[in-house]
């Protein structure tokens, strides 16, 4: 339980906050997004970086009409689902252009966006859900007491089902570069 917790601190703190458990030892972000808490280990699975200090975004699936909201890690532009955990894998839609020939003929075109990566389709993109990645945890928040609240499963079940995250969110070396960005950000902000 953590004391002197609102929603508007966290709104403060780019609606996030990064926390140090102790038991077991972890490294566990809290997400604010549209006013629900998400709480999800802070090293990214995949190399150990501040998927925690990511960008928080919705993604939108052209074909299904609905969003996932991830994490993108700062270092390799992965995106992990915060209510899940798990890897989100986004194809761009590539926009496609009719051109006539001399002869009236009509053939498509990609056309090849400047911008990088998937954004450049213009937001059309085909998500696809992977396997869960990143260990999530339960968080509440009694504004009224100002405690926070996060659940980890207890040791036991974790071994039992083992995630990629696990490693990299129990360590203290790893974990401690999500921290000190925020700490780097926080000083250059204020």
């Amino acid at each position: 339980m953590y004391d002197g917790w609102s929603y508007e601190r966290l709104r403060q703190q780019r609606n996030r906050a990064h926390f140090l458990l102790e038991d077991p030892h972890r490294f566990v972000t809290v997400l604010l997004h549209n006013g629900k808490l998400y709480a999800i280990d802070s090293p990214c699975y995949h190399a150990s970086g501040p998927l925690g200090e990511g960008e928080l975004m919705d993604v939108e699936d052209a074909h299904m009409a609905s969003s996932v909201v991830c994490l993108r890690c700062p270092w390799h532009n992965v995106l992990v689902a915060i209510e899940t955990g798990e890897l989100v894998e986004v194809q761009p839609i590539s926009p496609v252009v009719t051109v006539a020939t001399e002869d009236e003929e009509k053939f498509k075109v990609p056309s090849y966006p400047l911008r990088p990566h998937w954004e450049a389709s213009g937001g059309r993109v085909r998500l696809t859900r992977g396997p869960v990645v990143q260990r999530t945890h339960k968080v509440s928040l009694e504004e009224a007491t100002g405690i926070m609240t996060i659940e980890v499963e207890d040791e036991a079940e974790i071994r039992r089902h083992p995630l990629p995250s696990d490693a990299v969110a129990g360590n203290l070396q790893s974990g401690a570069v999500t921290m000190q960005i925020f700490d780097i950000k926080l000083r250059c902000l204020s």
